[in-house]
């Protein structure tokens, strides 16, 4: 069965389909357990087949979010939830009435079984199952705003963001803990998307996180719009190996449950971070980039690339 959205592009991870239902000591367990193959009856007007609209504006009260909308200019806030065919969830939040040109944030969620490859733990004989909620996507846009010097626009992005990245994390936290969940799983397609939701989340390979890491340590000097446009063009230079880093796009996880977060601080991930962490060393050929990035330029939009 092929799985849509994000989930087709996991690289450590397989989504557990009908066909694993003998790693399971019951036939209970899998009732809404699958996401995309929950046995349960859903409802469309829940989010996670748990939240009302209600429940999602007294959570963005309480993290601070509605506060920070509310000193950027935006008010009265409409909530809309809603459920696609494909067991995607759909939350949006629009200022004063619900219009595209009133879209604040749009949020696409997804719940789901998976079993991480075995070679990732050390300890572990059997099959690992972990309930994941999986951020299919997740846009936070001022729909009046103007990009700035300070603020540029960076590859993908058609409006600026709202700073709000912080607080919807902490509402990701809510959910996830009142879900009893084992995590949040996202596959940033840029590489400064996966800088920002690294403030919280880490890559699920060690060597992953470790090469991002390194690039924030070794070019901190320069800014996020610099490191976007670097890694796209190629410019971003391993010092160890004389090539352009690659970004590979895989699982970030926002860990929720102890077994995640002690995955995360085991003697194997941390021994395997440092190692490649303290090997790599990073270059910016900043001229390069400009001089390819306005080429790109040339021929195709921003909000394209």
């Amino acid at each position: 069965m092929k799985i849509p959205g994000k989930q087709a592009v996991l690289k450590y991870f397989k989504p557990l389909d009908m066909g694993d239902a003998s790693l399971f000591d019951s036939a209970d367990e899998l009732e809404g357990s699958f996401g995309h193959f929950a046995l349960e009856k859903r409802s469309d007007a829940l989010l996670l087949n748990r939240f009302t609209p209600e429940d999602i504006l007294k959570m963005m009260e309480e993290v601070g979010l509605i506060k920070h909308l509310q000193s950027l200019g935006f008010d009265n806030f409409q909530v809309e939830v809603s459920r696609d065919e494909a067991l995607i969830n759909h939350l949006k939040v629009y200022y004063e009435t619900v219009d595209p040109a009133h879209l604040l944030i749009n949020m696409r969620v997804s719940e789901s079984r998976f079993v991480p490859e075995k070679s990732f733990f050390e300890d572990e004989t059997g099959n690992v199952v972990l309930d994941m909620v999986i951020i299919e996507w997740l846009s936070a846009q001022n729909p009046v705003g103007e990009f700035t010097p300070d603020k540029p626009q960076l590859p993908g992005q058609s409006k600026p963001g709202l700073g709000s990245l912080s607080y919807l994390i902490d509402i990701i936290y809510l959910v996830g803990r009142k879900m009893l969940v084992d995590g949040f799983m996202d596959v940033p397609d840029h590489f400064h998307g996966a800088v920002m939701y690294s403030r919280k989340f880490k890559f699920f390979n060690p060597a992953h996180e470790a090469i991002l890491q390194a690039i924030l340590r070794d070019l901190h000097q320069y800014s996020l719009s610099d490191l976007s446009w670097g890694m796209l063009t190629q410019t971003i230079i391993d010092r160890t190996t004389g090539k352009p880093q690659v970004y590979d796009p895989s699982e970030q996880i926002f860990p929720i449950s102890n077994f995640l977060k002690e995955y995360f601080q085991s003697r194997k991930y941390q021994e395997k971070f440092q190692k490649i962490y303290r090997s790599k060393g990073y270059y910016l050929d900043y001229e390069t980039m400009l001089k390819r990035k306005a080429e790109l330029l040339r021929t195709k939009k921003i909000e394209d690339l």
